[in-house]
């Protein structure tokens, strides 16, 4: 009998993913920036249940999501629900985003045999892996919020999303009930903010538990700064 040591997300990645020349300025082994290695050890974290990431635009937010799918699905084997603003965006992100992912991650397609086959195993709407699925949806209709029970569930640009999803609920009050069970539950949002006091990710962070920002020295003094 044999299991793999744990890893946290960054050291995942750090051994096994990989930037697609599709979706990606320079193709290679990913080199994870300092500010992004405390944000994925988060996300693997079992202790914290819900991630939410106020950011500007290009940080690597989505390369972050997308090694995080990787990861709960070859190294934690953990069912996980993504939702897109509206389905063009998941179909999009799915085709230039996360078929190439699983193209050029060798660990992830270990546990991926339908990899470039025709199969319901591997749809637009679901991918399914060798002990877990991942479940893409937009986020318009209410009935794609339902009938799922998973480990882990994303907002991707929460700003995006109707406030009120036809007469249902929020967005991330729909997406957290999938979780609900859950051995280790993880709710992960992350979006640029758009009208101040009328943005779900604004709103999000300041009821957040604990807040944290990533700090820089000053080149001049060594007194560190926030970014945000």
């Amino acid at each position: 009998l044999d299991r793999p040591e744990p890893l946290r997300l960054s050291e995942w990645a750090a051994q096994h993913f990989y930037l697609s020349s599709e979706s990606s300025y320079v193709e290679g082994k990913w080199e994870a920036y300092p500010y992004q290695i405390g944000l994925m050890d988060c996300i693997s974290n079992d202790d914290i249940r819900e991630v939410t990431l106020i950011k500007s635009a290009r940080v690597g937010y989505t390369k972050i999501i997308l090694a995080s799918m990787g990861y709960f699905a070859e190294h934690k084997r953990r069912n996980q629900s993504m939702w897109q603003p509206v389905d063009d965006d998941r179909d999009d992100f799915v085709k230039t985003e996360l078929d190439t992912m699983i193209r050029d991650v060798k660990a992830v397609q270990r546990v991926f045999p339908w990899y470039n086959a025709r199969s319901k195993n591997n749809t637009l709407q679901q991918k399914k892996f060798i002990g877990s699925i991942l479940h893409l949806r937009g986020g318009k209709a209410a009935k794609n919020y339902r009938r799922l029970s998973v480990d882990v569930a994303y907002l991707d640009e929460l700003d995006g999303f109707d406030t009120d999803v036809e007469g249902e609920g929020d967005p991330v009050s729909l997406a957290a009930k999938r979780i609900e069970g859950a051995s280790f539950p993880k709710l992960v949002c992350g979006s640029t903010p758009k009208l101040a006091d009328l943005s779900m990710i604004e709103s999000r962070t300041k009821s957040a538990d604990l807040l944290l920002r990533y700090h820089i020295p000053c080149p001049h003094c060594g007194h560190r700064q926030a970014l945000y």
